[in-house]
């Protein structure tokens, strides 16, 4: 029995032992406590994902009505009517692009014209009545739970609203745009020229205090200026100077959207991988005629710009020409008739109508080129009426640039030819600060437009705006302003 009993006793101690060790303990804990952490951040993230689901429905909802709205302006100014089907179309159709597609996995777009909820809403003027000059967006989507499912039954329904405001009152039709949506001094005129907008309006796009600015001794006489920032300094605006305005469209980007043509197809000097453009003028020769028959494009490229010095005169028959990543810079009284103004059957022998477009590209993607035009320089400039370029003067592609802002951009362009300097049809630079100075008082364009990322008018400028014949878009802003 005894020897028995000693061979029981023998594990007790090993037992106890055990029970009093405490290496590892923390290790169990830390894996227990691990699991709660996890399972928290995963519930964080998936919270994380619901506020930046509300953030992007309300992004979705701003510019839903905002377009709704524009649409029942536009409609209303022209004396036309715009049903609730087109309003709903317009507004779903542009929630769906923030991917929130009514219908689709239970998401619901909701467009009221009136307002369901007219509360802090004021009541409409001429030619609206009651609440109809507002359109109201509501989304509403449901969220699946996933680690949250562990404290609720179903994931919670996100919605936004936003109330948009049928803006008819600035009509005015525009002659510039700038693009930019923060820079200081986005649209300015820095020199001592009298800058004069006959029957056109100024459209600033930036938010900044001092979007639309003024300095020096210069002066600004326009018929209306549009900004959604402020402006600065002294500007004569018939039709007052309105602050706090939502975002104009690109003029150019509505409807069809052209881009640089592709090198296939383009016959030309130097082309994208040619020689440089100083062989464009042989032999010192002071005049060169560039017929472009049975070219989709005329491409002009190589190692160099295409100087222009000494009097030299270039004349650009009807067509697209197309400058690969190479700038046109000319020097004073150098001069650029784009197409011939005289002597045209002579010159273009079976291309005799049509207008001409100018664009600057590259073909490897990389900035593109600029125009660099001096003062003095004469250019004869009108563009197309028709064709994938119609109504656009000079082009350059949507190709980044390096800098950004006003005198601080690797592709900073400078039209700079003062009285001489005649372009009809609109100037198109989406990514690029241009410095500006041009267009005859009297005997000048009929019609120019100037769209920029930024603009820096150098000198006394005129613009016209009668462009109903020129092929150029409206630029009015006749838009939806959003007021909740």
């Amino acid at each position: 029995m005894d020897i028995i009993l000693s061979i029981l006793n023998r594990p007790l101690p090993v037992v106890a032992k055990l029970f009093r060790d405490r290496r590892g303990a923390a290790a169990v804990l830390l894996a227990v406590a691990l699991s709660a952490i996890v399972g928290f951040a995963g519930l964080g993230s998936e919270v994380a994902g619901w506020y930046y689901t509300t953030r992007s429905m309300q992004g979705a909802v701003d510019s839903a009505a905002s377009t709704a709205a524009a649409a029942l302006a536009s409609a209303t100014s022209t004396g036309s009517t715009i049903t609730g089907d087109q309003l709903r179309n317009a507004a779903r159709s542009v929630a769906a692009t923030f991917n929130f597609t009514n219908g689709t996995g239970s998401t619901t777009v909701t467009v009221n014209n009136p307002p369901a909820t007219t509360t802090n809403l004021t009541a409409c003027s001429t030619p609206f009545t009651g609440f109809n000059c507002y359109v109201e967006v509501l989304i509403s989507q449901p969220q699946t739970a996933l680690l949250s499912a562990v404290f609720m039954s179903t994931g919670p329904t996100i919605s936004a609203r936003a109330v948009a405001l049928a803006n008819t009152t600035a009509t005015d039709v525009g002659c510039v745009v700038t693009l930019n949506k923060t820079a200081s001094r986005a649209m300015q005129n820095s020199g001592s020229g009298a800058l004069t907008f006959t029957g056109c309006a100024l459209y600033d796009n930036s938010s900044a205090s001092d979007a639309l600015y003024q300095g020096g001794s210069g002066s600004i006489s326009t018929q209306a200026a549009y900004v959604v920032g402020n402006s600065s300094g002294s500007i004569t605006a018939t039709d007052g100077i309105h602050t706090g305005m939502n975002p104009t469209n690109d003029p150019v980007r509505v409807g069809a959207s052209p881009s640089a043509p592709a090198t296939t197809g383009s016959c030309g000097t130097g082309g994208a991988n040619g020689q440089g453009l100083d062989k464009l003028f042989p032999n010192n020769s002071n005049t060169v005629t560039i017929n472009p028959t049975g070219c989709t494009t005329y491409g002009l490229g190589g190692s160099k710009d295409l100087h222009m010095t000494s009097s030299q005169t270039l004349n650009l028959c009807p067509g697209t020409y197309v400058f690969y990543g190479t700038s046109l810079r000319m020097d004073g009284q150098t001069t650029i008739n784009a197409p011939p103004t005289t002597n045209l059957s002579t010159l273009c022998p079976g291309n005799t109508t049509g207008g001409v477009t100018i664009i600057f590209s590259n073909s490897s993607g990389n900035s593109p080129g600029i125009p660099n035009i001096s003062a003095g320089a004469t250019v004869n400039l009108t563009a197309p009426t028709s064709g994938t370029y119609k109504g656009v003067a000079m082009f350059q592609d949507r190709l980044t640039c390096t800098g950004t802002g006003n005198n601080n951009n690797g592709c900073n362009a400078a039209l700079q030819g003062s009285g001489t300097q005649n372009i009809t049809g609109a100037i198109y630079f989406p990514k690029s600060s241009l410095s500006y100075s041009g267009g005859a008082s009297t005997g000048g364009a009929t019609c120019t437009q100037l769209i920029a990322d930024t603009i820096n008018f150098t000198g006394g400028s005129t613009f016209n705006s009668n462009c109903s014949s020129a092929g150029t878009k409206t630029i009015n802003y006749t838009n939806g302003t959003l007021v909740m």
